[in-house]
């Protein structure tokens, strides 16, 4: 039998098609590759905007907390809350908006963003963990969403750009003054004084000053208010330790003259009226030692607060100007300390601190020569003692153990204000005087001033955010 042997067709080995598959195929990844990068250079254009606009928003967040903060910097009620920015919140709807401050834009260009900004007080249990405060803490949280007690509220601003919102809270705390009810206060547990020269003013009624700039350093621009008089001279209630004497007996046993007592003018403590004598020095609870304390501890820790130490071997002296009164005054302690101070004035009050050594009954503050301020001046734990000229608008406080405000020989001394002298330790040696004048002093003028209690209220200073978060 013959076997036919078949070829198999040259078909079936022609591989001249192959390229083209590969090709195409080829063609069909690259076009794949090609669409996914141009998908991803797409996308990371969108992404960086993205960043972009809540880095934006974020900042305008920020900026709307300045905005607010110095809102409630400059805002405070009769009782230096913010209960008159909380009117008409209510437990289902706590926000209240800042007057001006929504949608605000702080650039001109369009689509620049808007923040807006709102308070609410800190009235929810859900609060202590912002705010640190509960119902037994000192201050306690508030309980109601109008009522700002604590002087701390809770703030958000709310920063959009180009559809993207961020959204900040913070804490806002003011430390607010205590109670002076007099122009000179004593209300320590020690109040010896001494005044020997009948060249004293000191005067309870309100003194304000309507003028612009400089036109307050004239003290014929401060006239008399109709507000509320105070003291001449105020004290603590009771007797005071060792000395057998009441507190208000110490300071009416340093008036021994007629001049003497009718320089001190103010509140009648029989009748409530102008008076002036020994009628207007009067014991007056609302200032105690520990209010005094608190508040100057308050202000101590407050972060922005520059506490200069004073040492009974290297004491702080301020050397003022010669042939006048300067707010940048050279500040020396002998021991390497050389630089200047700045006191403030009353378009920009500032908080001056000194802490001496307890005890040391030396280490204070010594002026010399011509000086001004405005604000709040402390000595803590120390002497205060001035033989130049002195002008203060604001607060004078001389606090602590060993303390003493002193009217030096050939002194000139003017606080529109108060003054407060209040000696800590009630076992302070009998003879230390808390408040002493010279008999060879130029001049003394102690005048109450709520205008310029009220400039200090609204320094930053007292004004702190105390926590911050983003939501």
């Amino acid at each position: 039998m013959t076997t036919v042997l078949r070829r198999r067709s040259p078909t079936l080995r022609d591989e001249r098609g192959v390229a083209l598959i590969v090709a195409v195929l080829a063609l069909f990844c690259l076009t794949g590759l090609l669409a996914a990068y141009l998908s991803v250079a797409t996308l990371e254009p969108q992404i960086s905007r993205n960043l972009a606009d809540v880095s934006r928003a974020r900042h305008l967040a920020e900026a709307g907390i300045e905005r607010g903060f110095n809102v409630l910097v400059s805002t405070a009620d009769g009782s230096q809350s913010w209960s008159g920015l909380l009117a008409g919140a209510t437990t289902g709807q706590p926000w209240v908006a800042l007057a001006g401050l929504t949608n605000v834009a702080i650039w001109a260009a369009a689509n620049g963003g808007t923040f807006s900004v709102s308070i609410r007080n800190d009235n929810g249990v859900t609060d202590t963990a912002l705010t640190g405060l509960s119902g037994t803490t000192n201050p306690a949280m508030d309980t109601s969403p109008t009522t700002d007690a604590n002087k701390t509220v809770i703030m958000r601003s709310a920063g959009t750009f180009n559809g993207t919102t961020k959204t900040i809270e913070v804490v806002v705390q003011r430390v607010a003054l205590p109670p002076f009810p007099g122009a000179v206060n004593i209300p320590g547990r020690h109040s010896d004084s001494v005044v020997s020269s009948d060249g004293i003013d000191i005067d309870g009624r309100d003194y304000a000053c309507a003028a612009s700039g400089t036109g307050c350093d004239a003290a014929a621009n401060w006239t008399v208010t109709a507000n509320p008089l105070k003291y001449g001279m105020a004290t603590q209630p009771g007797i005071q330790a060792g000395g057998g004497a009441t507190f208000e007996a110490n300071v009416e046993a340093a008036l021994d003259t007629t001049a003497k007592r009718n320089a001190i003018k103010g509140k009648s403590q029989s009748t409530g009226t102008y008076a002036t004598g020994l009628d207007t020095v009067a014991a007056d609870s609302s200032l105690t030692p520990a209010l005094l304390d608190d508040f100057v501890n308050h202000v101590a820790s407050n972060p922005a607060t520059t506490v200069l130490r004073s040492t009974a071997g290297c004491p702080m002296v301020v050397a003022g100007s010669a042939s006048g009164l300067t707010n940048a005054p050279g500040l020396t302690n002998g021991c390497g300390v050389n630089t200047t101070v700045n006191l403030g004035s009353r378009q920009d009050p500032k908080l001056v601190f000194f802490r001496g050594d307890a005890g040391s009954g030396a280490a204070g503050l010594t002026v010399h020569r011509g000086i001004k301020g405005a604000g709040i001046l402390v000595v803590q734990d120390g002497a205060l003692n001035n033989h130049g000229s002195l002008e203060w608008d604001g607060l004078v406080i001389v606090t602590g153990q060993s303390t003493s405000m002193g009217f030096m020989a050939s002194s000139d001394t003017i606080i529109r204000g108060a003054a407060v002298a209040s000696e800590s330790n009630a076992g302070a040696a009998f003879g230390s005087f808390d408040f002493s004048v010279d008999g060879a002093i130029r001049g003394l003028s102690i005048r109450s001033s709520q205008q310029n209690v009220d400039m200090v209220q609204s320094m930053r200073s007292l004004h702190s955010i105390t926590n911050w978060r983003e939501i």
